[in-house]
């Protein structure tokens, strides 16, 4: 009986399955860090827009990042949108390619008061 090629018959048809893995953690991981990296900013947006920063100064800080600022007058509504492209092929049909990472916060403006 030959051993080797069992165990190379066994490795061929695991490969694909542990590559993919592979790949689902890679891209799983790049959104959570995106996303910290996303959480981040948002603090450095609050604190220079308590600075009095104008909104196009802040926006022409971050190229890579879409910000929208919106101020309702007591509020400001503050989005962060990043987009990720995902290399692995059955995770960017679930998720979609490229995938849309998002944060959101509501701050008071405190200049209307």
């Amino acid at each position: 009986m030959n051993r080797k090629g069992q165990a190379l018959v066994e490795f061929v048809l695991i490969l694909p399955i542990f590559i993919l893995i592979l790949f689902s953690v890679y891209d799983i991981g790049m959104i959570i860090y995106n996303k910290n990296v996303l959480e981040s900013t948002s603090n450095d947006v609050i604190l220079m827009l308590t600075n009095d920063s104008n909104i196009d100064e802040i926006k022409s800080k971050y190229n890579d990042i879409t910000i929208d600022i919106n101020d309702d007058g007591k509020y400001y509504n503050i989005t962060l949108n990043k987009k990720i492209d995902i290399l692995t092929p059955g995770l960017n049909l679930v998720l979609g390619s490229p995938y849309n990472v998002e944060v959101e916060r509501v701050i008071p403006n405190v200049k209307a008061k």
